[in-house]
């Protein structure tokens, strides 16, 4: 998961700073985070018994974040760094 933070903060600075090639290598780290974070997190609630069913509702609020973060970072991508 740390993996997946990390993509993301790099895709982050690729938008902001546009460098030669960002427009394949942002959504590529973007995937990367999105693989990574949201994928490591529904592995670790599927695996993990839990009767209560928190690690679920946790990974349910970690995806909807990261839904979220993706949607600001396709607006920024849009509109364009200022």
């Amino acid at each position: 998961m740390l993996l997946g933070n990390v993509a993301f903060i790099a895709s982050w600075i690729v938008i902001l700073k546009r460098p030669e090639g960002w427009q394949v290598v942002g959504p590529v780290l973007l995937a990367l985070f999105l693989g990574l974070r949201v994928g490591g997190v529904w592995k670790y609630a599927l695996a993990t018994p839990d009767p209560a069913g928190r690690l679920k509702r946790s990974a349910i609020f970690s995806t909807v974040l990261a839904v979220l973060a993706v949607g600001l970072w396709g607006y920024t991508w849009l509109s364009g760094s200022r």
